[in-house]
């Protein structure tokens, strides 16, 4: 007759009693943050609604000063555009001190302001300048190859090179004036 162990029994019991306990947790917090994640999703759509409420009555606003008042100075162009493209106003510059304000004291990044074409490109440029260029060594210090942009490159000023040239395309890219050439109607000659 072979002797039974209760004790190993039971402690598997009890093992799989704990398991089933922390599958059935782990089940309602994955459950809880799925809800809290379609409840943020909600309210960011909610934000989302009234920012685009708030914002067309701004425009029908505007459009309303501008049919009234068109020549006011409030009204005058600052020469900086919105990343969508269209212009800043003067009355649309106050937004941004109050946003900055409550922003510092919050602990918030400061607003994106509008900027010129000029003032885009460089911002671009730096933008590429600031990505870092990775060194990834292999048997010590015999073999080391430098990375940027997911490239490998054998020496660290060739990577340096590539960041350069990135930059510089990416402020041409914004800094270059488009030309429009209008070509004269076509008049047809009367006989």
């Amino acid at each position: 007759m072979s002797a039974l162990d209760f004790e190993g029994i039971s402690t598997a019991q009890a093992y799989g009693r704990e398991i089933r306990h922390a599958r059935e947790t782990a089940w309602c917090w994955q459950a809880r943050a799925d809800r809290l994640e379609r409840e943020l999703a909600r309210s960011r759509a909610e934000l989302a609604a009234h920012q685009a409420g708030l914002l067309a009555r701004v425009r029908s606003l505007r459009t309303a000063l501008e049919a009234v008042a068109p020549l006011d100075p409030v009204l005058k162009r600052t020469g900086r555009h919105y990343d969508d493209g269209h212009p800043e106003r003067v009355w649309d510059a106050c937004y941004w001190d109050a946003y900055d304000d409550v922003a510092r004291r919050e602990g918030l990044p400061p607003a994106r302001r509008p900027m010129t074409r000029e003032e885009r490109a460089e911002a671009a440029e730096a933008e590429v300048l600031a990505e870092p260029i990775v060194t990834r060594r292999l048997l010590g210090l015999l073999h080391r190859r430098w990375w940027w942009r997911g490239q490998e490159y054998r020496t660290r000023a060739g990577a340096e090179r590539a960041r350069e040239k990135a930059a510089r395309d990416a402020r041409a890219a914004l800094s270059w004036r488009r030309r429009v050439h209008i070509s004269p109607p076509m008049v047809a000659k009367s006989p």
